[in-house]
């Protein structure tokens, strides 16, 4: 079984129910650290033991050093984040560099650091779950995961364009229950959509299309006042699928 609590499901900001991209899995750990992080008390801060990263932009990062400045005097052990090498690189020059944050990694000491940085580049095994990296095209480095854990597995795009072997993984595996995707615009702005390498209805409706009818598909990474339109599309184009479109806060469970 595998609990997924959304505690940030948007593509932007904008009032309690836009929160950027964050995925708690079973208590103690996430995919992403966008602005959603915020709505965990401190004590649900201190219990995250793993971050997954898919990739280094903002709102998939925000929160991330600010969560690991928060936590130091309610852990014993680092924070373990996990991420593409290419994006450890990005996180190393131009986050955790001793002039936009600390570098966590060397405090109090190198021997005994608030955070690590943990490459991730095939299935791994993680929080008692594998995360296995997915392809994903988004014009830097950039993944999605497979995610599995007592023969269920959940997919997560990250942010993508319409990305192929993405798709072919979700044929491969017979244990998916859900694949949690990103749409970020109606169709009438695809042309937004490819400039900026992100899925679109049209990408969905056709890719969904293709998915076995068991497989539930959560849409998330909708753009700020699109939201209303990107559903009625998807749900008129796909009326017979199972589609979900959360709001942060919200809790799934697949078993």
């Amino acid at each position: 079984m595998i609990s997924l609590r959304l505690l940030g499901c948007n593509g932007g900001i904008g009032g309690k129910d836009r929160q950027t991209t964050s995925y708690l899995l079973q208590e103690s750990t996430i995919i992403d650290a966008g602005t959603g992080l915020t709505i965990l008390d401190l004590p649900e801060l201190a219990a995250i033991d793993h971050v997954v990263l898919t990739h280094a932009h903002m709102d998939h990062i925000a929160c991330l050093p600010l969560l690991i400045d928060s936590v130091t005097a309610q852990r014993e052990s680092p924070v373990q984040v996990w991420t593409l090498p290419e994006v450890i690189d990005i996180l190393s020059t131009h986050i955790f560099n001793e002039k936009v944050w600390p570098d966590f990694r060397k405090i109090p000491s190198p021997d005994s650091p608030f955070m690590t940085l943990n490459a991730i580049s095939q299935r791994t095994a993680i929080g008692g779950m594998f995360f296995t990296p997915l392809s994903a095209r988004h014009g830097i480095p950039a993944c999605g995961y497979l995610v599995e854990n007592e023969g269920v597995a959940l997919a997560f795009s990250g942010d993508t364009e319409d990305c192929p072997s993405f798709w072919e993984a979700m044929k491969q595996s017979s244990t998916l229950k859900a694949v949690v995707v990103e749409c970020s615009y109606p169709s009438a702005l695809t042309n937004i959509a490819q400039v900026s390498m992100h899925m679109d209805v049209p990408s969905i409706v056709a890719r969904v299309a293709e998915l076995p009818k068991e497989i539930t598909v959560v849409i998330v990474h909708r753009k700020p006042g699109l939201e209303d339109a990107i559903e009625a599309e998807l749900r008129m184009q796909l009326p017979s699928r199972d589609l979900i479109f959360p709001k942060p806060g919200d809790v799934l469970s697949f078993g």
